[in-house]
């Protein structure tokens, strides 16, 4: 047996160094676990306060929208009122959820306290959250019933042409992203609002590094005067005649849509909500300007090589969710 003295000083230092290392190491484990377990009880706090059974399909959490919620739309001059769904709707609320990515999934199936449908309803869909200060958030999510009716073809063509103005014009745009139902693409996106409050991942460096200054404000690398001036960044409808140059603007961005314009909470959902139906459902996606009937500008985002380099920064919603990301 060969005796090596600690008093050595190179091997004396090597030897302190990987216990420093086994000491860290040992540290960080147990500060992990601690997060999981305090992950653990909020969760199961929450969910037992707000009556969440995570046992329970997403579909059958439709009640009546909340009483805060119809008050806002009553305090300022609307009255929508309550949706009875029928089977068929049913049916289509079923599957909406079944083809949301795993994370969504979990995440929903921790956090999502109830779902409401409203008729004359003037927004798409409301997500609220019911415990905005707590550790552990859960949600109320309220949507518009009449997407039951629309493809995601339909409403976003719809939704669009709010951002410019037409009137006396021959110009039109058009947004094709298949024959899915809008109802699919609306609850995607709400859900991934759902997601980014409880990870965060909206403003991790992945997604926004370089792009965002800050949550509503892009670099001044992509920052764009007629970018800022729609509806989406509080300015008002845009001549269409300006329609080709937005979306030029647009295209020299790693963003998808306009609305991503707004904040890069909303750039994560549309980015996520657009690769799903693209990459994941096999759906097309582009963006057309016509002159009487003739296309005269085709803008389709995923295939530009700025934006095409986030996909990596897809693969987390994808991969089998571990207990506790939910």
């Amino acid at each position: 047996m060969v005796k090596v003295s600690l008093k050595c000083g190179p091997v004396r230092a090597t030897l302190m160094f990987l216990i420093g290392v086994a000491l860290t190491t040992a540290d960080l484990l147990a500060q992990k676990t601690r997060n999981i377990d305090s992950l653990a009880i909020w969760r199961r706090e929450t969910q037992e306060k707000f009556k969440i059974n995570p046992e329970q399909p997403l579909q059958e959490r439709v009640k009546p929208a909340s009483a805060e919620t119809l008050k806002m739309f009553r305090d300022a001059g609307m009255a929508p009122t309550e949706h009875t769904l029928t089977t068929a709707e049913r049916q289509q609320l079923q599957e909406v959820f079944a083809a949301l990515p795993p994370l969504h999934q979990q995440v929903l199936q921790n956090r999502l306290r109830s779902i409401s449908f409203l008729d004359n309803m003037p927004n798409t869909a409301l997500t609220a959250t019911v415990n905005p200060d707590a550790k552990f958030p859960v949600f109320d999510l309220t949507v518009r019933a009449a997407i039951f009716k629309q493809t995601a073809s339909e409403w976003m063509t719809e939704k669009e042409r709010t951002c410019f103005k037409s009137t006396g014009s021959s110009l039109a745009i058009t947004c094709d992203i298949g024959s899915l139902s809008a109802m699919l693409y609306v609850i995607l996106h709400e859900a991934t609002h759902m997601v980014d409050v409880s990870l965060q991942i909206g403003q991790s460096a992945g997604f926004s590094k370089n792009i965002w200054k800050d949550r509503t404000h892009l670099t001044a690398t992509y920052s764009h005067s007629l970018l800022d001036s729609t509806r989406y960044r509080g300015g008002k409808p845009i001549p269409i005649s300006k329609a080709k140059a937005v979306y030029q603007a647009l295209s020299h961005t790693p963003l998808v849509s306009l609305y991503s314009t707004n904040s890069w909470n909303e750039d994560l959902a549309e980015y996520l909500s657009i690769y799903h139906f693209t990459q994941k459902l096999n759906q097309p996606f582009k963006i057309t300007l016509r002159n009487k009937g003739k296309e005269v500008w085709v803008f389709e985002p995923l295939k530009s090589k700025l934006a095409r380099q986030r996909f990596g920064e897809m693969k987390r919603f994808y991969q089998t969710p571990p207990t506790t990301a939910g």
